[in-house]
Order: C-alpha cells, then structure tokens, then sequence
C-alpha cells in the first residue's frame, strides 16, 4: 500500500485542507504535503507513490510548523 492510499484510509484524523479552511485535504493537496517533507512517518520523510512500512508507530504532519503540527501516534 503506497502512502497516499494509506492517508486516505485514516480521513478524517488527517489534519483540515490548508488551502480551503474546513474542508478535508484533497489527493492534490496530501501529494503537495509529502512533496514538501510534511509528512513524516515512522520517523521518516515520505513520498506519496512509496510503499508503507509497516507496522506504522507515528504520523506526524507539518513537522516544522508550531501551530499545525500535528501528531498520531
């Protein structure tokens, strides 16, 4: 299972749509953010397409931000 079906089996407990507030994050959107180093699993960067290695321990998006990180452990 790559990354981006493995997101979008957790909806709802992924963070709210950054670009449109209090909406769920759409596919296009969950790519951006692992493009750009904010999704980290299991201590690691992630890509979308990358297979997950399981079992997962912790989720954790925007990793750098003090106000949207956001944790799943």
């Amino acid at each position: 299972m790559n990354v981006l079906a493995f997101l979008n089996q957790l909806r709802p407990g992924i963070p709210y749509s950054v670009e449109t507030p209090c909406t769920i994050a759409s596919n296009g959107e969950i790519r951006r953010w692992c493009k750009n180093k904010a999704v980290i699993i299991n201590t690691e960067t992630v890509d979308w397409d990358e297979l997950v290695d399981f079992p997962v321990f912790s989720i954790v998006f925007f990793p750098n931000s003090a106000k949207r990180r956001t944790t799943i452990v």
